[in-house]
């Protein structure tokens, strides 16, 4: 009985240690994972900062206006440009609205008219 329970508290050990072992390992992995993840999210977060930076660059109100200068041909607002409600003219076009047609051609009218 005395060599059944020693056999028994020596399996009991070397399944306890193995087990350990699996969970060590185990957890380095996870580990190891997490570091890469958090490395990764520190170069993320340096890219952001970056974009952020070149977008602050990129949007300033002087270079906008320099490039719709040279590319669209775009000038700035000069104060002689604006009138007063006295100079605008007294009446605006009067529009004529166009009737809309309401009822749709038949398939026969348009085979005629096709002919």
């Amino acid at each position: 009985m005395l060599k059944f329970a020693n056999f028994s508290l020596v399996v009991a050990t070397l399944v306890t240690a193995s087990v350990l072992y699996s969970l060590e390992y185990s957890i380095r992995g996870h580990e190891r994972e997490l570091a890469r993840e958090t490395a990764q999210l520190t170069d993320n977060s340096e890219a952001i900062k970056l974009l952020k930076a070149e977008w602050s660059s990129l949007t300033r109100p002087e270079r906008l206006q320099a490039l719709s200068e040279q590319h669209l041909g775009m000038k700035t607002i000069q104060p002689d440009q604006f009138v007063s409600a006295d100079q605008l003219p007294d009446r605006l076009k009067v529009l004529v609205p166009v009737e809309a047609k309401t009822a749709k051609p038949d398939i026969d009218t348009l085979l005629e008219k096709m002919r």
